[in-house]
């Protein structure tokens, strides 16, 4: 008995892996993953009330550990990208892009 609840196990996982591609393929375009052509009102309240000032302290973080960070960066030639990641990257995440555009 054992020897055969192993084997229905086996071959219960075995169908699952490999059907689950088919399962995929079969959802709607529209679905979590799908592409929004027009933004929701909850991705704007969300953006508005959670995301935007979560992203200012990050900002303000990021500036800090830049501060702190720009000697070294300077000191191994990559003062530039150190720039574009902790200060232009998140401003522009902060303060340029559309409500609700994640």
């Amino acid at each position: 008995m054992r020897k055969f609840l192993t084997y229905m196990v086996v071959l219960l996982i075995s169908a699952t892996l490999s059907l689950a591609p088919i399962t995929a393929l079969a959802q709607e375009e529209t679905g979590v993953y799908g592409l929004r052509n027009e933004i929701g009102a909850e991705a704007m309240i969300g953006d508005a009330l959670i995301v935007r000032p979560v992203s200012l302290v990050c900002l303000g973080v990021s500036s800090l550990v830049f501060l702190i960070g720009w000697p070294f960066a300077a000191a191994g030639g990559n003062q530039d990208m150190a720039k574009q990641k902790m200060l232009k990257d998140p401003v522009e995440f902060t303060f340029k892009r559309p409500l609700g555009d994640f």
